[in-house]
């Protein structure tokens, strides 16, 4: 088999008859610190995948899960995709795309990452959920008042049935064009802005865990008033932020 590396992909040509993962691996590694946003693995050029070549990517699985790292096989034809996904650990973990375009589709919907630790300047973080257009708006006001970036923050929830970087088309659409009206409805703020999206099993706690990890300055949130009190006691989207996230928290209860 010949693996051949170029920009954020890497392509698999030939027939993979051994387990290759120990080669892949250096090449996914480093590619890795260049493309943070994910690395493609393109095996449209494989004519033939044996039982030990499928190891390849059975290895490749266990290496995404700890590495926590978005790697996406593109291009695999149905027989070789059938042969692999016996594997239970590949059917889990592994992300597959039909083409390398809509990989990259994939990954560059992530957004861009948030460098850890100190910063130049102070962060306003605002989740686009709840009543996010009021949400952006008291935020902005925040932004200002204190020199800070605002970072806009789509959460795509993902079933707990599909691997964590599966493709989601129809969905990445959505989070551009939501972060795209948000973005544009700070236009004339005069703060800078930041478009992230996170993928995620559950809304509330892929928030707060992002707040812990990146430690912003504040976090907004806007919620319905009416809902607030419908589900007073329950409501544990406050909960969670109040307790969970690292930072002043505030929280908008707005009269539509």
């Amino acid at each position: 088999m010949i693996i051949e590396a170029r920009g954020d992909v890497i392509k698999l040509k030939g027939a993979l008859v051994e387990n290759q993962w120990t080669a892949l691996k250096s090449a996914v590694t480093l590619l890795l610190v260049d493309h943070p946003r994910g690395v493609i693995m393109d095996g449209s050029g494989l004519t033939e995948v044996s039982e030990a070549g499928a190891h390849t990517f059975l290895d490749a699985s266990s290496f995404i899960q700890a590495q926590n790292a978005r790697v996406v096989v593109a291009g695999l034809s149905e027989d070789i995709l059938t042969r692999i996904r016996k594997f239970p650990g590949v059917r889990s973990q592994l992300v597959v795309a039909s083409t390398v375009d809509e990989a990259r589709a994939s990954l560059e919907s992530g957004g861009v990452a948030v460098a850890r630790g100190k910063r130049a300047v102070p962060v306003v973080l605002v989740p686009l959920i709840g009543l996010w257009r009021r949400a952006v708006q008291f935020a902005a006001v925040e932004a200002a008042s204190r020199r800070a970036e605002l970072h806009l923050l789509y959460m795509l929830e993902i079933p707990r049935t599909l691997p964590l970087g599966v493709p989601m088309p129809d969905m990445e659409q959505k989070a551009r064009d939501t972060l795209t009206e948000a973005e544009k409805a700070l236009k004339r703020r005069g703060v800078k802005v930041r478009r992230l999206t996170i993928r995620t099993r559950d809304i509330v706690e892929g928030v707060a865990k992002y707040a812990g990890e990146t430690k912003p300055d504040l976090l907004v949130v806007a919620y319905s008033k009416a809902d607030m009190a419908r589900e007073a006691g329950r409501f544990t989207a406050i909960d969670t932020f109040c307790h969970d996230a690292p930072c002043d928290v505030a929280i908008y209860c707005v009269a539509e």
